[in-house]
């Protein structure tokens, strides 16, 4: 049996990153979740993700901040950016940014962790 993807989220909902935490947790992969920047790093530390999940709508934590401390407390982690908005957007702000792809809100936990695999692969 392959080894459980580490992953960590950084939403600035609490109710959001338990929600994601729970259900990836019972889909397999070994969750973290975090709310403020400095609980990112701590919990990178931690866990050493494979994954990174950043909300893109931080309030005290700008996108470009946010990805800034993925890269350098994970760097070889894959940086998914993660919102409610349109897909375009997302994908011009993946571009922007230099992250690996994007994840909606709007999408099931189960297609959320499906799309988290396929970019493992």
């Amino acid at each position: 049996m392959a080894a459980a993807l580490r992953l960590v989220v950084l939403d600035d909902d609490p109710l959001q990153v338990e929600l994601v935490v729970r259900a990836l947790a019972r889909d397999g992969f070994e969750v973290r979740g975090a709310t403020t920047l400095d609980e990112l790093a701590a919990a990178i530390a931690a866990l050493a993700p494979d994954i990174v999940l950043v909300d893109v709508n931080m309030p005290d934590a700008p996108s470009d901040r946010a990805v800034a401390a993925v890269r350098a407390g994970a760097p070889a982690a894959r940086l998914v950016l993660y919102s409610a908005w349109e897909a375009s957007k997302l994908r011009a702000l993946v571009r922007t940014l230099g992250a690996d792809g994007y994840a909606s809100k709007s999408d099931s936990v189960f297609e959320l962790g499906a799309r988290l695999r396929s970019l493992m692969a």
